[in-house]
């Protein structure tokens, strides 16, 4: 017949934990109870084999639960196990001294649970056969005759101590644990607890603190047997009165070796899965600096892209790999390129050549940007860009030849000039010219934006025929911007494979649209214009 046992536990998760170790032994039945007052009347009803209470029951404290379950002689000696959790310790100290017969930490420990409520039941069986009578049965020397004859066949230890410790009487089950017979065992190692115990201290401290409490107590020793064999042996500790004093001592012995074993084990495994655990956070950490490295190297990347590329061109690159080309009906192309620059950079070092080249070229580059011009590229000392592109305008002229006559200005101005120091005079030769052309990214390695179509190849013949402080311009240029620039016509003149083009110098703004006497800067009547377009 399956054993009845109480779980008195509002903890629907330990309920459920409890219920499942309990239920899968199949041999006890379970019965629930939710409060004090529920448990105490089911006791009444079920008179369960143990009830299992956690240490803070609702509606009625556990310790007073335990007295009110002692004060009824048909339930009185069921065993009450505690559980608790930390933090609990000192109703767990009031409990003890109130009557628990044993206590178990939460989380539980299957293995411990299970030989804890097996001991439990085991000495309540004994005792309840033919240890106590009543509320409380007087315990007699004449009696250990019947005693054994109920727990002889049991696998625990049963062993009656004197109030002093002495071992005077063991069951069959003491040999299966200790592998000596009780009076081999007793003559090998002491007739005597503090003499006989592996531990003494631990379980002299336990049994002088039932005599101290009156109360039962259980704790856990090991001993290795004439094998060799090490054993785990929970022993429970429960005193027997005659009237008010002690007379009896017993202990309810359980081999807890497999479920001992199986613990360190777990313990042991479980602290193989900590240091594996730190070692995959520690990797998972470097991992993720690894691949905030990545994150890092791949903003750089693409922000490289967006400095030297156009935004949609980037985008286009970074999202499916390659670039489709653009057509432009109408760009505007500009060329510079300074007068004999190999026979001027003649008496300078390379580092001054490249340091000069910076300059001038940093300047251009603030220039075009103020006027939407897209840089393309520079090849030695020669300046290439574009208006009207990647976004398409029809300001575009204006936006170019403006940025073009503040280039050459800018280099017509400068103060590098020393003889002293034998500087060469930088002179510039400016060209432009607008018509159709392509734009895009070609090849996989070193990504430039690049132009091309004939547009481009007029307006380098603009530059190569152009003046040195010039701002030379095509015809086609010159249609588009010729109502608000004064130019000079330089009548048609003979470009390499083009034949006769026509050619514009441009002087500057018209007066009439310019701020200043320098003719490069737009009024509010032009910009008025300009913003219309």
């Amino acid at each position: 017949m399956p054993y009845k046992v109480l779980l008195a536990e509002n903890d629907k998760i330990a309920i459920k934990y409890l219920e499942s170790i309990l239920e899968d032994e199949q041999k006890f039945t379970v019965y629930k109870a939710f409060d004090g007052k529920q448990a105490l009347d089911l006791a009444k009803q079920l008179t369960p084999d143990i009830i299992i209470a956690n240490i803070n029951l609702p509606l009625t404290d556990v310790t007073d639960f335990a007295h009110q379950v002692k004060k009824i002689l048909r339930i009185s000696q069921i065993p009450i196990i505690v559980t608790y959790t930390d933090g609990d310790e000192q109703l767990v100290m009031r409990a003890i001294n109130n009557g628990i017969t044993d206590i178990i930490r939460k989380p539980f420990n299957r293995l411990e649970l299970l030989a804890r409520v097996n001991a439990a039941i085991s000495f309540a069986e004994a005792i309840r056969e033919n240890i106590y009578q009543k509320e409380r049965i007087d315990f007699h020397v004449d009696e250990l005759n019947k005693l054994s004859l109920i727990v002889r066949k049991s696998a625990n230890s049963v062993i009656i101590f004197s109030p002093d410790g002495e071992l005077e009487w063991a069951n069959e089950g003491f040999k299966r644990i200790y592998g000596y017979e009780f009076e081999e065992f007793k003559q090998r190692f002491g007739a005597n607890l503090r003499e006989a115990s592996p531990n003494p201290d631990l379980s002299m401290k336990k049994f002088n603190e039932v005599l101290e409490t009156k109360q039962s107590v259980s704790y856990v020793n090991s001993f290795i047997t004439p094998s060799g064999q090490k054993k785990w042996i929970q022993t429970t500790l429960t005193p027997i009165f005659e009237g008010s004093e002690i007379e009896k001592v017993i202990a309810i012995e359980t081999d807890i070796t497999r479920e001992k074993e199986a613990e360190l084990t777990l313990l042991r495994k479980n602290k193989e899965m900590e240091k594996l655990t730190q070692e995959l956070r520690e990797a998972n950490e470097k991992l993720k600096r690894q691949q905030q490295l990545i994150i890092e190297e791949r903003k750089k990347t693409e922000e490289l892209l967006d400095n030297i590329l156009p935004h949609y061109v980037s985008n286009q690159l970074k999202s499916i790999g390659y670039a489709r080309p653009r057509s432009y009906k109408m760009a505007t192309v500009m060329f510079t390129d300074f007068k004999g620059f190999t026979k001027a950079c003649e008496n300078l070092k390379p580092e001054q050549i490249v340091s000069y080249l910076h300059t001038f070229f940093s300047v251009f580059d603030d220039i075009i940007v103020e006027h939407y011009v897209e840089k393309i590229k520079t090849i030695g000392d020669a300046y290439m860009c574009v208006g009207g592109i990647p976004l398409r305008n029809r300001s575009n002229p204006f936006d170019v030849v403006l940025a073009g006559l503040k280039i050459q200005y800018y280099i017509t101005h400068l103060d590098e000039f020393d003889v002293e120091k034998k500087l060469p005079r930088w002179q510039l030769r400016v060209g432009i010219h607008t018509g159709p052309l392509v734009a895009g990214v070609v090849g996989k390695i070193k990504y430039a934006y690049d132009v091309w179509g004939d547009t481009v190849n007029i307006a380098k013949r603009m530059e190569s025929a152009c003046e040195p402080g010039k701002v030379n311009i095509s015809g086609a240029t010159y249609e588009k911007i010729k109502d608000f620039f004064d130019c000079e016509y330089r009548g048609k003149i003979e470009v390499k494979n083009r034949g006769a083009i026509d050619m514009y110098y441009v002087k500057g703004l018209k007066e009439e649209y310019a701020a200043d006497e320098t003719r490069i800067k737009p009024n509010e009547k032009f910009q008025k214009f300009y913003n219309s377009l």
